[in-house]
């Protein structure tokens, strides 16, 4: 599922032509991030009706859309996507560029998304079903939940979310190019293993993850800040991503022992 972000984001910036075409553009807006959901749901359909492994299909999609923005897009970058007053299309740096009450636009985005997740989360049947599909999917669908309709939810959400990264990052950089978001999928792992999202599911709260992405940020910009190498940035993140697993097993592993200790006194 992490990977949906990545090759998502890749598909994303490869419309970013669309702003060539200004008189367009408005139309376009939902049709690219509805191209974002699209993905998202070809993504579940491989892994609940082909029984595709989530890891491989998820890679699969990723690049295989990031193949084909290249190959729509000839590997061009689209620069200067001002947009024109005369359209009513120079609105669209505003994404990445703007603010409202101080805060850019772009973080008023994240809280309202995190928001909606967050409720989905907690507070609607839906959410739980999530968790419970997670945690234990066999256990789920015997007690009667649709695990096959939460998959396909939750992929296209991710696949949304993943379009509305794409629309910032071209916003904020004033230009598109296929190739821009490579790295987000390592992020994006990053920040949700961080964030305390168990690997093997039914665990993770979206606070955490934000807190996790906040965490990764600031990482990398303190390692551009002293001059480490972009290579070096790269396993350093892996490297935090394999230690946070490690904990988590090992926590994991902890409240087994704690809870069968319990179970052992209590008889």
């Amino acid at each position: 599922m992490r990977h949906g972000r990545g090759l998502a984001g890749a598909l994303r910036h490869r419309p970013g032509a669309w702003l060539v075409d200004p008189v367009q553009h408005r139309r376009d807006l939902p049709d690219r991030d509805g191209r974002g959901v699209l993905i998202g749901a070809v993504n579940a359909f491989l892994i609940t009706k082909l029984n595709v492994a989530p890891f491989i299909a998820t890679l699969g999609t990723l690049y295989v859309c990031r193949g084909a923005a290249m190959l729509f897009s000839d590997g061009r970058t689209f620069p200067n996507l001002n947009g024109n007053p005369e359209y009513g299309s120079d609105t669209f740096r505003l994404i990445g560029a703007g603010d409202v009450l101080g805060l850019p636009i772009s973080i008023w985005m994240l809280i309202v998304v995190a928001l909606i997740a967050a409720y989905i989360a907690r507070r609607t049947p839906l959410g739980r079903y999530m968790y419970a599909v997670g945690g234990n999917e066999r256990g789920a669908a015997l007690s009667g939940v649709k695990v096959n309709r939460i998959k396909f939810f939750v992929y296209m959400f991710s696949g949304l979310c993943a379009a509305l990264v794409g629309l910032i990052v071209s916003s904020q950089l004033v230009a598109s190019h296929p190739a821009t978001g490579q790295a987000f999928e390592l992020n994006a792992i990053a920040a949700a293993v961080l964030g305390g999202t168990s690997m093997s599911g039914g665990r993770g709260r979206i606070g955490g993850t934000i807190v996790g992405a906040f965490v990764i940020g600031v990482l990398s910009d303190g390692l551009v800040m002293m001059g480490v190498s972009s290579f070096w940035q790269t396993v350093i993140k892996g490297l935090v991503i394999i230690a946070a697993v490690v904990v988590d097993q090992a926590q994991q592993k902890l409240q087994a022992r704690v809870a069968l200790q319990a179970e052992a006194a209590g008889k």
